[in-house]
């Protein structure tokens, strides 16, 4: 049968010159489109076995067609790929590489077989195989191969279409040798070692195989010579522990699955006792005199004291501290630099990253000069100016009022007091009942002790002149409209505790002058704009004001608008007209509105007032 396969080769040589311009039709490295099943999965040279490609396997034609369609049987070495091979008697060979047809239980290759018509191009008929012609193959050596079906048309690969299945060789003998379902896996790749304290830390890619693999071993041998350290795992990364610090240490990695165990993948490290957490936060400071040192510092968790040494070196030291301890007082200094440095010490013995601080005493005379600031009393104050505004956006349209221009905003003509990073004071009239004197104090009103004056009186008034009669969209005929710009307020927080705050508004019920009539201050709404807050300071605090959301009217029965139909002197609903947050509500911020009403034309004619309260909280 060895002879009757050596002319077979030889044949397939001899034509394979003949079919070289059909290569170009391979489909180059192309994968395979399923895996073949294997039934029984382990055996011998002698064992009969199925081979059944996927379900459906087929080529593009029948075995009837010009140029036919044919279906190969193949077996090659695990290296070849079996997408790049040419078919005349059997697949073409490559030197150094085993290449061969399949062989039926008779010992006849199984190639040039015409696929079915009907399904068209079906791989069928396929018969019983056996490896028993391959016996005294002598280039049938144990290792990994993949055997196979392939279409072919005239001998090249029809349109990628191949369907394979790894298999292992093994006990290869003169007389046989086994076979199984699969191939051990490849070498691990992206291997990284990471030393630790007597171990080595092994990270891997996972390799993929057929079948699955089962679980890694790395191996870690000393460079010098002496026995290895072996320890496996289900997967990435595997520790190996009990290893000598300081010892290089060459580490193995390898794949295993039920066919065996793959090639290895290297690499190399070298175990070490590593640093742990040191002190933090450390300070050196002058003690009750100048020549006497004070240390602060923050132990970390974990650890069972500190060790302090100083730098030149002086009596008493290294001097080292129990547990929990972290401030240290030297005794007096002589003049000169001193360089103190604390590691904290743990029950181990394992050195820790030291923390240094530097204390300078100076020699001869010493003048000290205490300095003493009262930083005041601060507060939440909240001020207006009558009659000024800040360019507030245009309100949207929405159909009732439409869009409204832009009011520019009115500066006074004097810059206003020094470092008002707001620019000049706006120009307004000053507040009632309160006189210009105390005015002059704005923003910030304080009593003759510098205390803030909470309840600064001001108030101010808008006129939103005579309403129009809506006469075009959804509030035709139903409304007079109304529109002005709130009074500017101011807001500035002094506070101790940085908690926040939120400006409120709350429109009492709109009254009729003489009395008789009223409507609900839910008809008036507001669009709000924050104008100015504090910009960051030199530390970087930053403080930071949001504007209230657009409220309008959608009834009056409604939350939407300003006013409390329930309750108009309720402010516990009052709308937000600016909210600054917890942890950046410090400085000073300046709020407009534009203000819209919706007068009812059930109302009777006059004048009408009512209360528009801000509160703070």
């Amino acid at each position: 049968m060895f002879r009757k396969l050596t002319r077979l080769a030889v044949v397939g040589a001899a034509l394979s010159a003949s079919v070289v311009g059909l290569t170009a039709l391979n489909v180059s490295a192309a994968p395979p489109l399923g895996a073949n099943t294997l039934t029984p999965a382990s055996g011998t040279d002698a064992t009969v076995f199925s081979l059944t490609p996927p379900a459906g396997s087929s080529c593009t034609g029948s075995g009837s067609g010009t140029p036919a369609y044919r279906w190969q049987t193949y077996m090659v070495s695990a290296a070849v790929d079996a997408s790049t091979l040419t078919y005349a008697s059997g697949p073409n060979p490559i030197a150094g590489q085993f290449v061969s047809p399949l062989f039926d239980s008779f010992g006849t290759t199984i190639q040039n077989r015409g696929p079915a018509a009907t399904p068209l191009g079906l791989i069928s008929g396929i018969p019983t195989m056996s490896f028993s012609a391959l016996t005294t193959d002598p280039l049938l050596v144990d290792g990994a191969y993949k055997i196979g079906f392939a279409c072919t048309q005239a001998g090249a690969l029809d349109a990628g279409k191949y369907w394979e299945t790894p298999i292992t060789i093994s006990g290869r003998t003169a007389t046989g040798f086994n076979y199984s379902f699969g191939a051990v896996p490849g070498a691990p790749t992206g291997v990284v070692v990471t030393a630790g304290d007597a171990q080595l830390s092994v990270a891997f890619a996972a390799v993929t195989a057929a079948p699955s693999v089962t679980g890694y071993t790395v191996t870690a041998t000393p460079s010098g010579g002496g026995a290895p350290v072996t320890q496996t795992g289900a997967g990435s990364p595997i520790v190996v522990a009990g290893l000598t610090n300081g010892t290089l240490y060459n580490v193995t990695v390898a794949a295993t699955n039920s066919v065996g165990t793959g090639a290895t993948a290297a690499g190399s490290g070298t175990p070490a006792l590593g640093a742990l957490p040191g002190v933090t936060g450390l300070t050196v400071v002058a003690g009750a005199t100048p020549d006497i040192a004070v240390l602060n510092w923050t132990n970390p968790a974990g650890s069972n004291g500190a060790t302090i040494a100083v730098t030149p070196a002086q009596a008493g030291f290294p001097v080292t501290l129990g547990v929990g301890v972290s401030t240290y007082t030297t005794a007096s200094l002589a003049p000169g630099v001193y360089a103190f440095t604390v590691s904290a010490t743990y029950a181990a013995g394992n050195p820790s990253t030291p923390a240094t601080g530097n204390f300078q005493v100076f020699a001869g005379a010493v003048l000290i000069q205490d300095i003493t600031v009262v930083r005041p009393t601060g507060a939440l104050v909240l001020t207006q100016r009558c009659g000024v505004n800040g360019s507030a956006a245009a309100l949207p349209s929405d159909g009732v009022f439409g869009p409204l221009a832009a009011i520019p905003a009115t500066l006074n003509a004097d810059p206003g007091p020094t470092g008002y990073a707001y620019g000049g004071l706006p120009v307004g009239t000053a507040p009632t009942p309160v006189g210009a004197t105390e005015f002059a104090q704005y923003p910030y009103p304080v009593d003759a002790a510098g205390i803030p004056l909470v309840t600064y009186p001001t108030n101010c008034g808008v006129n939103l002149g005579t309403g129009r009669l809506i006469t075009s969209g959804a509030r035709a005929g139903q409304y007079f409209a109304a529109t002005g710009v709130m009074n500017q307020i101011t807001v500035v927080n002094t506070q101790d505790v940085d908690s926040g705050w939120t400006l409120n508004g709350r429109m009492s019920a709109f009254n009729r002058t003489g009395g008789g009539d009223s409507f609900s201050g839910n008809l008036l709404g507001w669009n709000p704009e924050v104008t100015y807050d504090s910009a960051p300071n030199l530390d970087g605090y930053d403080m930071s004001v949001a504007a209230g959301g657009v409220r309008e009217a959608t009834s009056t029965a409604s939350a939407a608008g300003l006013g409390d139909v329930s309750n108009e002197t309720n402010t516990t609903l009052a709308q937000s007209l600016a909210k600054s947050p917890a942890g950046s509500s410090l400085g000073m911020a300046v709020v407009d509105a534009r203000l819209r009403l919706l007068i009812p034309v059930t109302a009777n004619s006059g004048t009408y007032t009512g209360t528009l309260t801000f509160t703070t909280v």
